[in-house]
């Protein structure tokens, strides 16, 4: 966690819930206020909508006025595609222009709306693209702007958490698998890059051998992926070792004296940014 002089405001951010905390300025930040709270969607669309307008009324506070935001995106809000490396795509503007077509074969014309993010590999290795609705980020940006708080970062869930446990996941090929209520992200590592990345909505922990044999098959390996890393906030237990030939790892992430578990809520996707 890099110094800072501000005051700051930590966000995780999902349809059906947003967790904050609010650190002190200085070396040693301390904790100043937390707040997690559920989201009840009422039918209308877009999903985020109901958790934005709580934000907003939130942001008005006086807690949680005089500070800089950081915003830690649910997977559930981005979506995810690698890009072949590609010689004949010589700028960003192309590069973009062709993952959008890319993504559009996947998700329909929803993505012209998307606001897009490149983060380019090794020369000649796949690059990792995600996407979110453009009216939510900008949404975001409102809300902050509204209440005079300046928005320093908003990033997919993915990141935070792949960026503090690329050290700690020793099998290559892996599946890093990224837990939130009712959702997991599969990511497929190979030689520090991402493969395949894929989301899926199911109940829970047991139906991981499962999910992962479907996207084994779905990825046409020459050899299916038994490795398997796990971050999650859930207290169920990971599969047996021996399910369907799976090998569970859990990704330990052990909050700082004073701040909330891991366990509590979402805190665990704003852990991963924090620490």
């Amino acid at each position: 966690m890099s110094p800072s002089w501000r005051n700051r405001i930590y966000i995780a951010f999902s349809p059906e819930r947003i967790s904050m905390l609010k650190l002190g300025r200085g070396l040693k930040a301390k904790l100043q206020a937390k707040h997690d709270e559920a989201i009840s969607p009422v039918g209308i669309q877009p999903s985020w909508l109901s958790a934005l307008n709580r934000l907003t009324l939130l942001f008005g506070e006086s807690e949680w006025q005089n500070a800089e935001v950081n915003i830690v995106l649910s997977n559930r809000l981005v979506r995810y595609a690698t890009m072949l490396f590609n010689a004949q795509l010589k700028n960003y503007s192309e590069q973009e222009a062709f993952a959008r077509y890319s993504l559009t074969q996947n998700f329909g014309a929803n993505v012209e709306k998307w606001a897009l993010r490149i983060q380019h590999g090794k020369p000649g290795s796949p690059s990792l693209v995600s996407a979110a609705d453009d009216a939510l980020l900008e949404g975001l940006r409102q809300a902050c702007s509204a209440h005079k708080l300046k928005l320093r970062s908003i990033a997919p869930y993915l990141m935070p958490v792949f960026n503090r446990n690329q050290n700690e996941i020793k099998s290559d090929p892996a599946w890093l698998v990224i837990n939130e209520p009712g959702y997991s992200l599969l990511a497929l590592l190979s030689g520090g890059k991402f493969i395949t990345v894929n989301g899926v909505s199911h109940d829970n922990l047991d139906e991981l051998p499962i999910l992962l044999d479907r996207e084994n098959l779905a990825g046409s390996f020459t050899e299916p992926c038994k490795s398997v890393y796990v971050y999650t906030s859930s207290g169920d237990k990971l599969p047996t070792t021996s399910a369907m030939g799976y090998e569970f790892n859990k990704l330990y992430m052990v909050a700082p004296d004073g701040f909330p578990s891991v366990a509590e809520g979402a805190y665990a996707m704003i852990i991963s940014k924090v620490l």
